[in-house]
């Protein structure tokens, strides 16, 4: 049985469109439906016509800061990607993420077989709530319960508001959530991340921390500091801290040094007082930079993720790809954030591919230190067929 992958943007999930994403897969079933929806659009909303349109899909969902496919990419509509082929799929969705994510995960796997006979591969998506200020800590404790599976996703968004994020289960959504579907294959799924950032600032020091907010670098306010070393830069770029703070500063990462490379975190909004919310904890004593990346950078760095997904699959065609990309990505590609995604699908053979802008993606493969990201492209490729030496 071959995949088949069928990617739509639409403004709303109504019965012509859905119609639509049907016919692209050419009268075939979905297994597994994914939606990214703006606030505006609905995310349960969404869910439910999914849920009525394709009641044998497992069907899962975020809100979003941005929804794309191969097509371009555009705000306040809805994203969907759709897969058929044999595949079997299991889902879970837990709320309490933010006071317990260790209970929040067995929750969201609750019921979700280890091994499916006949199909040896298990690849986990996951969809969670950055603003419960979890994300590092539901990724290792994901990562522990799973073991070698590899986990791709992304934290939601809300169009940059910064407000309330949302993530859903067939037509249930829920804040201060976690979705984990597994798709269990014949064969590995291809697997690709990368970000394109370098330091901006000296080394500082996360040096008082309540949680996901840092209070104070180098012993002054967090916002203080933050808008003092990103200022000439943010000038030049015709930036202003006071506008939209949100906006800000996820134009200027943190990053962590982890070996030779950078670990990216999103600062997501200041808080009263002159702390940050970051969109996951960082423990006090943390040394990090501010970071920044030009557009070709991002370009190049949407490339290399998209080609070691095609890589792992080891030259088989793919059929098609879920893609999450950080809403960061877009505040600095701005035009051409377009071309990043051609450049993108292009690569994977000019497959269709869906995805949304994110407040923070998960990627993690055997052997990775970290599966939570920030200002990072995620790429799932999924291969046409199972070749029999797979």
């Amino acid at each position: 049985m071959l995949t088949q992958v069928a990617c739509l943007r639409t403004g709303r999930a109504t019965p012509a469109s859905l119609e639509e994403l049907s016919s692209l897969l050419g009268g075939a079933s979905p297994v597994f439906v994914a939606a990214f929806a703006s606030p505006a659009a609905g995310l349960e909303e969404t869910l439910g016509a999914l849920a009525d349109r394709f009641p044998t899909a497992t069907i899962v969902g975020s809100t979003t800061s941005g929804e794309f496919t191969q097509a371009g990419d555009g705000s306040h509509g809805v994203a969907l990607f759709a897969l058929a082929g044999d595949f079997k799929v299991h889902a879970g969705i837990a709320e309490g993420l933010r006071e317990s994510p260790e209970r929040a995960v067995a929750e969201a796997l609750e019921g979700q077989p280890v091994n499916v006979a006949g199909y040896p591969k298990r690849t986990a998506i996951v969809l969670l709530d950055p603003m419960a200020g979890r994300g590092e800590e539901a990724a290792l404790i994901l990562a522990t319960n799973l073991g070698e599976v590899p986990l791709v996703g992304g934290a939601a968004g809300d169009d940059l508001a910064m407000v309330s994020t949302s993530v859903g289960l067939g037509g249930r959504a829920a804040s201060n959530a976690i979705v984990v579907a597994s798709l269990y294959s014949k064969a590995p799924l291809g697997v690709g991340v990368c970000h394109g950032h370098q330091p901006l600032s000296k080394p500082l020091t996360a040096t008082r921390v309540d949680g996901s907010v840092v209070l104070e670098i180098d012993g002054r306010p967090a916002w203080d500091v933050w808008r003092e070393v990103t200022r000439e830069r943010g000038r030049e770029l015709g930036l202003d801290p006071e506008a939209n703070p949100g906006a800000y500063l996820l134009r200027f990462e943190a990053g962590l040094r982890v070996g030779h490379e950078y670990k990216v975190r999103a600062p997501l909004a200041p808080k009263p007082g002159g702390g940050i919310l970051f969109a996951t904890a960082l423990m006090e004593g943390t040394v990090f930079t501010v970071m920044e990346s030009d557009p070709t950078a991002q370009v190049d760095s949407a490339v290399a993720a998209a080609t070691a997904a095609r890589e792992a699959l080891q030259g088989a065609p793919i059929a098609g790809a879920l893609v999450f990309d950080c809403i960061c990505r877009k505040l600095i590609l701005g035009d051409r954030y377009a071309e990043a995604l051609a450049k993108l699908s292009v690569e994977l053979g000019g497959v269709p591919l869906a995805g949304f802008e994110t407040y923070g993606e998960i990627a993690m493969n055997s052997g990775d230190m970290s599966g939570f990201h920030n200002t990072t492209t995620v790429v799932l490729a999924f291969p046409r067929s199972w070749s029999p030496t797979q």
